[in-house]
C-alpha cells in the first residue's frame, strides 16, 4: 500500500558533537536532513525520511533520536564498513566545523522510493546531499519528482558548509537542483558564501529566484528574514535581537507552513517566532503547535 506522507526528506544524516569549554561535550543529531526532519515531526506532520548511515554507534543513535519522533525510517539505509557523518564544533571557534565525510554521501538514486510508492505534500532535500555523487544524482531527482509525489520540493542550500571557498562552482553545482526547486531555505552564511559578504538579503533572494524557485526563504539573522514571492522582496521583522539558536527551525516550520497551504508570508512570519522559541541546537519534544 502506498505511504501517504507530509513530508518526505532526502539527505545527510548524522551527528553533531559541540566542544564546549564551559558546558563540556554535547552530541545531537546532525545532518540537515535529519534535523528538518525531526522539526517537522515536532510541529506534528507525518514525515519520512531517504539517507544512510554507518553500521556504527553513531548510526544507531542518529536513528533511535529519529524514530523516537515518530519518523518513518524504512529507507534510512546502514552501511556496512562506513561511518556515519560526524560535525565538530571546536570551542574556541563556535560555528567553525569540522567534517568527518561518511556514509549519507553513498546515498544511491535506486535506494529512494518511488513516487508512486511514498507520497508526499512536499520533498525537503538538504543542499549538503549535492556536493559528490551517487548523493547529488538523488537528491536532484528527488526535487525533479516531487510533482509525481503530488507535491511540491523544497530545497535548504547550507552552502556555506560546503563551498565557502569556491562560490563559482557552489553555484555550478547548485543550477540543477535550484531548477527543480519549488522553494528554497537560505541563511546569512550562504548569501556570503555564494554572493560575497557586502550582499544583502534582498539581492541573494533574487538572484536564487532567477535560477528557477518560485519561493526563496532567507534568514537574516539579527535583521529578521527576506521573502521573495510572486516577483516581490518582502523585508521581515525579526522577534528577538539574536540569530536563531537553530540553524535549521526556521526553515522547517516556514514548509511546515507551506506544506499545510499556509500563504508564503504567513508561513515566513511563524518561521520566524518558531525559530526564536528555540533556545539551542536540537529538536523540541513533540506536540509543538505553531
Amino acid at each position: 500500500m502506498p505511504v501517504e506522507l507530509d513530508w518526505f526528506t532526502v539527505g545527510d544524516v548524522g551527528l553533531e558533537v559541540r566542544d564546549h569549554a564551559r558546558a563540556g561535550r554535547g552530541v545531537i543529531l546532525g545532518g540537515a536532513a535529519a534535523r528538518l526532519a525531526a522539526h517537522a515531526a515536532a510541529l506534528g506532520m507525518r514525515v519520512a525520511i531517504a539517507g544512510k548511515v554507518g553500521d556504527d554507534d553513531a548510526g544507531g543513535q542518529a536513528s533511535q533520536q529519529l524514530r523516537a519522533l515518530g519518523i518513518d525510517l524504512r529507507w534510512l539505509r546502514r552501511a556496512p564498513g562506513l561511518r556515519t557523518t560526524i560535525w565538530h564544533e571546536p570551542p574556541e571557534h563556535p560555528e567553525s566545523w569540522r567534517l568527518e565525510r561518511g556514509a549519507d554521501q553513498a546515498l544511491r538514486l535506486d535506494e529512494l522510493p518511488s513516487p508512486t510508492l511514498a507520497g508526499a505534500r512536499l520533498t525537503v532535500v538538504s543542499g549538503f546531499s549535492l556536493s559528490v555523487e551517487p548523493a547529488r544524482s538523488a537528491a536532484v531527482w528527488a526535487l525533479e519528482t516531487a510533482e509525481r509525489r503530488r507535491g511540491r520540493s523544497a530545497l535548504l542550500l547550507e552552502a556555506d558548509r560546503l563551498w565557502s571557498t569556491n562560490a563559482r562552482v557552489a553555484r555550478r553545482v547548485l543550477e540543477p537542483a535550484l531548477a527543480a526547486a519549488y522553494s528554497v531555505a537560505m541563511n546569512a552564511n550562504d548569501t556570503r558564501a555564494l554572493f560575497g559578504p557586502r550582499a544583502t538579503a534582498k539581492e541573494a533572494a533574487r538572484s536564487i529566484a532567477e535560477a528557477g524557485p518560485r519561493v526563496v526563504y532567507v534568514e537574516d539573522g539579527e535583521a529578521g528574514a527576506v521573502l521573495y514571492e510572486s516577483g516581490r522582496v518582502q523585508p521581515l521583522s525579526p522577534r528577538a535581537d539574536s540569530p536563531p539558536a537553530d540553524r535549521f527551525a526556521g526553515p522547517a516550520a516556514f514548509w511546515k507552513g507551506l506544506a499545510t497551504g499556509t500563504a508564503p508570508r504567513k508561513a515566513a512570519l511563524t518561521a520566524i517566532e518558531y525559530a526564536a522559541s528555540i533556545r539551542r541546537a536540537g529538536v523540541p519534544r513533540p506536540p509543538v503547535h505553531v
